[in-house]
């Protein structure tokens, strides 16, 4: 098999693949180092000298006319797709809005004819243009910056002169089948098939593998590179016997070892939490916490139990929408939800849509196609077949969630939301809701027996007054303070800041004996006075006045504790409205609610476009029940409105009612949980026609405000209307009466089994809702049931007009990528199918990449967000596939592909070089040593904490607090954060995993090691070294606190100290000092002995640093000093790099 040549011709590389071993005499290549036997060869030096000579002068004749005959055809995907991909896209590539002149280079079709002449470099413009020495003329153009070098001119003149082939992109070509391995010259060292690959690409370049390293480096290497955490000094011992006995049987059962340990899954989860972009805290200015940790726990989870990675993909992308979706499978399509979100006072819902739905699109595209989709988002892309509106066909399936878009100051979790009660709270929740049926059953056995109790009430007269009357607010007086007309009222109201206009006309005396108020029986013949409550107030002559509230939008009438409106409290309120404004945009009427103006939650009635809306609310839409009437209001006349909600935390549980008839309603909105009425800043108050940051009822006007605390009947809304209609409306004749109709209106206003049953329901509810209030919850991906609308947005502007033209329909990339298959379903499930069907060219490809950078460092592609044209190429290509289509036909399955990597020749090398192999291919790329790297942020802190005993191994639960340093950082980078509150006992020593991930404040210790903030989605860290680092490693109390527990535990194990600096080096380090290293750290523990002992320094102010109890027999000077050893040891580079 031909090995992939990844240099140009005439560069040091392809020099050393001349140079590279020849076959034998039996015709098989002899193995890098393999003697043969000496003769003389000067007759055939000569011979190959004179030849050389020939060939040079044929070389020089050739050179000027025919390029092509004396170098090889240039490499399409290697040389001249970067080429063009870098200097020429821009103006003609992919993006229609920046093509000049119509012509299209990444099109062969349309750069042929007088741009490109196959054969003929110079009879085409861009051989000219390129080389023209006219500014005007000359490509790239001058004003870009741009241009080429001489070798980039030569390779395309040559590359025109070949024929001008072009070739599909390498990531977009179908995954070949399982190839077999090439041929290499030393057979014997391959260990997994793939290792044929690397000694091929070795041996083509004239290098030998570096020799396998020795047994403590690779227990090291492995355990890091599996677990995360350093093997304890027990596995060291251990695996040095076994190894002695049998080398690869020790390494396979250390292999086994570590896949099996709960680190395996902690310690793979970080890359993909910081490609998930998971954080603890929402981002932006206020980077408020939020609840989605389950989430990283369900990483975890998945890779311990070794969840297929094409189901481990599905379930993030759509794991609601499988069919009996389990609680865990609805848990990981959180990773859909961990974008930041906003609460910044004035957002805009729409514009927040559309930003979180671009970030899933983004985060999709680079964690899982290994593609940068953001440059579509505004033009078509310039580099990639990528056209806007595929870019928005996309989105349309991350498009379509019951999200606000924002969220409030509170711990009200963003909905779509999963509930995840625990084994304790799932028995209360049980126990809360048998407690609710009882009660439900309680009240219908009620029901049932007031037949009897209704046949003697209605004998009897009527009740003074109207139940549960608990405000009446006529505006009539003082508008600061209102005055509650309610019988037995103690609260009152305030209008200061409104005007006073004339109100309903002919208000009959508000209520006064009088009025249109009473009934006619089920008996038509009779139309006796049936003995319905009639309000027979008499109220002051003072209020005579008949004024109504006119409101301005930006000031409204606040009733302070007028109602108590949750899920499970009925109540009713009525009232005379005008609406001058008719406004098309919703409008408030009255509200009662909490939090801020990005995140209210209560009850409100809006007008929108002269339509009444009743809903309520924990968080809209998503989280919510609401209503809307079929009619609007007519403009510009009074009009009485009532609402009525029956508390059953139903949609049908409002009735809306206009001129004391009900309307038919449209349900906007019917899922509700927890508490909907949540003081989080204290208590909100009930307010009509206004609220914070929101369009007020601007030029409306209300009159006659009542409210009750319970759901009147319809029989008592229309006695309420035509009581008071007044001269506002002509009189109706009055229409018969049903016994049901009394009957209901008996029960709820009268009936005292009934009515107490209905209030043992509503505390039952009560109690069921102090439960859920407990349950933690996380945000998660669930469609509505009729998608939302999704429009090419010029720009990416989310206010950019919207019609049939530029709407878009749930689709992929046809371009460049398979079809979406048509028989799968249009949503996320199906988009699932699409991207994990072995053929996708994609996905297979970018997760063996990632996976093999997890072990080596970088992969075999250096761009993992990045496969396509402007990414790089991949080292190894043929392997690169191979990898990919193992990984498919062997079930997606991440802990094998894991085993095969650490037990591969090419894994377990030697990381030395010689100085020359390190100058020739820095980056290891060719993969002719064993990986080195420095730590990441949290290997480093786990492997001292691990290293000291003082490592807390709990796995899963809510974000901890480590140490940081000086006062409180979280304020101090942003006043409106919460306060950082430090951990306490063992919490202080978990895993980093663990960590409180605070995006606009992440942890020093972390960030100085290059821990990113999580912010967007990271495919891969940047690793630096810098002073702060070791200054980290030496004065932060973690790394402090932990360097005295291991020395603490070494004056523990072993009496001479000597021996207690070899077990923390070997701890740190997993090897033991050489004899100078040895000598340099016991020099340093007897300096820093005699500072301690002679009072120099401080031993306690040192030993105190920490919260940990460690428990030490050494003096304290000794124990001090052995710290300062640990602390050294700790800063080594054989600590903190893997070898």
């Amino acid at each position: 098999m031909r090995s992939w040549r990844n240099d140009p011709p005439g560069s040091k590389g392809a020099a050393l693949r001349e140079a590279s071993p020849t076959p034998n005499s039996h015709g098989k290549r002899r193995r890098p180092g393999e003697r043969t036997r000496r003769r003389s060869r000067l007759p055939q030096v000569f011979a190959a000298i004179r030849l050389l000579q020939v060939l040079l002068a044929l070389v020089i004749v050739l050179a000027g006319d025919a390029p092509s005959a004396c170098r090889a055809a240039p490499d399409f995907d290697r040389d001249i797709r970067p080429i063009l991909s870098d200097k020429c896209f821009h103006c003609h590539g992919p993006d229609a809005e920046t093509r000049e002149a119509d012509l299209r280079l990444d099109v062969r079709d349309s750069a042929l004819g007088r741009a490109i002449v196959p054969g003929k470099p110079d009879d085409g413009e861009l051989i000219a243009r390129i080389a023209s020495t006219d500014e005007s003329s000359r490509m790239p153009p001058v004003e870009t910056g741009l241009s080429l070098t001489d070798r980039e001119k030569q390779l395309l003149r040559d590359w025109i002169a070949a024929g001008a082939e072009y070739a599909e992109h390498w990531s977009f070509r179908p995954l070949r089948r399982a190839a077999e391995v090439p041929a290499v010259g030393d057979p014997s060292w391959p260990r997994q098939p793939f290792d044929w690959f690397i000694l091929a690409r070795l041996e083509a370049e004239g290098l030998q593998p570096a020799p396998r390293a020795d047994a403590l480096r690779l227990l090291r290497r492995m355990a890091l590179d599996l677990t995360g955490l350093p093997p304890t000094v027990a596995e060291i011992e251990a695996f040095e016997a076994a190894f002695k006995e049998d080398a690869d049987a020790a390494l396979a059962a250390a292999a086994d070892r570590l896949l099996a340990s709960d680190a395996f899954g902690e310690h793979l989860a970080v890359a993909w939490l910081d490609a998930a972009r998971y954080a603890d805290s929402f981002g932006y200015q206020s980077d408020q916490l939020n609840t989605q940790w389950p989430y990283r726990d369900w990483v975890v989870r998945a890779f311990n139990q070794n969840l297929p990675y094409d189901e481990f993909l599905t379930w993030q992308l759509a794991g609601d929408l499988l069919p009996g979706a389990t609680r865990d499978q609805v848990l990981a399509t959180a990773f859909n939800r961990m974008h930041r979100l906003t609460n910044e006072g004035g957002s805009i819902a729409e514009e927040w849509l559309a930003e979180n739905a671009a970030d899933r699109v983004q985060t999709f595209g680079a964690a899982m196609l290994g593609l940068t989709l953001e440059c579509a988002r505004c033009h078509d892309h310039k580099y990639d077949p990528i056209l806007t509106r595929d870019y928005y066909s996309l989105t349309a399936f991350f498009n379509s969630i019951a999200e606000s878009g924002m969220y409030d100051h509170s711990a009200k979790v963003p909905p779509p939301s999963l509930l995840l009660p625990t084994a304790e709270q799932e028995a209360r929740l049980a126990a809360a809701r048998e407690e609710v049926a009882a009660a439900e059953a309680a009240v219908a056995k009620a029901r049932a027996g007031g037949q009897s109790r209704f046949a003697a009430w209605r004998e009897s007269p009527p009740a003074a007054e109207l139940a549960d009357l608990v405000a009446h607010y006529t505006f009539d007086g003082e508008l600061s303070p209102l005055r509650n007309e309610a019988p037995g009222a103690t609260t009152s109201g305030d209008a200061a800041g409104l005007a006073q206009v004339a109100g309903v006309p002919g208000l009959p005396s508000r209520g006064r004996p009088g009025g249109r108020d009473s009934f006619a029986t089920g008996d038509p013949a009779s139309n006796a006075n049936s003995p319905v409550a009639k309000d027979s107030r008499t109220l002051p002559d003072s209020l005579n006045s008949n004024m109504a509230l006119r409101f301005d939008g930006d000031h409204g009438a606040s009733f302070p504790a007028l109602l108590e409106i949750d899920r499970f409290d009925p109540f009713t309120i009525d009232f005379w409205l005008r609406d001058h404004a008719a406004s098309p945009l919703p409008v408030v009427v009255a509200h009662r609610t909490f939090g801020t103006d990005v995140g209210p939650n209560g009850f409100d009635l809006m007008l929108a476009g002269g339509v009444l809306q009743a809903r309520l609310y924990r968080v809209w839409p998503g989280n919510a029940i609401g209503v809307e009437a079929a009619e609007p209001l007519a403009a510009g006349q009074w009009t009485y409105v009532a609402v009525s909600y029956d508390g059953s935390s139903r949609a049908t549980g409002f009735r809306l009612y206009i001129d004391g008839r009900p309307l038919a309603l449209r349900v906007l909105r019917d899922h509700i949980y927890k508490r909907a009425a949540v003081a989080t800043y204290g208590e909100g108050s009930f307010t009509l026609g206004q609220r914070f940051r929101d369009r007020g009822f601007k030029d409306g006007e209300i009159d006659d405000f009542r409210a009750f605390s319970r759901a009147l009947t319809p029989l008592e809304v229309r006695r309420l209307h035509d009581a008071t209609a007044g001269d506002s409306q002509p009189e109706q004749p009055s229409a018969p009466l049903s016994d049901d109709a009394l009957f209901e209106t008996y029960l709820s206003a009268v009936d005292q089994p009934y009515r107490q049953a209905l209030a043992q329901l509503q505390a039952a509810g009560k109690m069921l809702l102090a439960v859920e209030e407990e349950i933690q919850e996380v945000s998660v991906m669930q469609d509505d049931a009729e998608p939302r609308p999704t429009y090419v947005l010029a720009r990416g502007a989310y206010d950019a007009p919207k019609t049939d033209a530029n709407r878009v329909l749930r689709d992929v990339f046809q371009q460049v990528l398979p079809p979406f298959p048509a028989d799968a379903p249009r949503n996320r499930l199906g988009l699932a199918g699409w991207l994990t069907a072995p053929q996708h060219p994609l996905t297979a490809r970018v997760a063996v990449n990632r996976l093999w950078a997890n072990f080596f460092g970088r992969g075999l592609v250096a761009t993992p967000e990045n496969f396509g044209r402007q990414g790089a190429a991949p080292t190894h290509p043929e392997l690169l596939d191979w990898l990919a289509r193992d990984f498919i036909d062997h079930g997606w399955d991440v802990k094998r592909l894991c085993r095969r990597i650490v037990l591969s020749a090419t894994y377990q090398q030697d990381s030395r070089a010689p100085a020359e192999l390190r100058d020739r291919d820095p980056d290891n790329a060719l993969l002719a040593r064993g990986p080195s790297r420095r730590l990441s942020a949290e290997q480093i802190r786990d492997l001292a904490l691990a290293a000291s005993g003082l490592l807390h191994r709990e796995i899963g639960g809510p974000p901890v607090s480590p140490y940081q340093p000086g006062g409180d950082l979280w304020r101090e980078a942003n006043s409106m954060s919460p306060p950082y509150k430090q951990s306490a006992g063992t919490a202080l020593h978990r895993r980093s995993l663990y960590s409180v991930w605070k995006r606009t404040a992440p942890l020093p210790n972390m960030m100085v090691f290059d821990a990113t903030t999580r912010e967007v989605c990271t495919m891969a860290r940047s690793r630096t070294s810098t002073p702060l680092q070791a200054l980290v490693l030496l004065n932060d109390v973690q790394f402090v606190e932990a360097a005295e527990a291991l020395a603490a535990a070494a004056g523990s194990t072993h009496g001479d100290e000597a021996k207690r600096i070899e077990h923390c080096f070997l701890a740190l380090t997993a090897r033991r000092p050489t004899r100078n290293e040895l000598t340099l750290l016991t020099d340093l523990y007897g300096d820093q002995r005699q500072r301690f002992a002679g009072g120099e320094q401080a031993p306690a102010e040192l030993l105190a640093l920490g919260q940990a109890t460690i428990e030490s027999s050494l003096r304290p000077a000794d124990l001090a000093a052995l710290t300062v050893v640990c602390q050294a040891i700790l800063n080594l580079d054989a600590t903190i790099h893997l070898r």
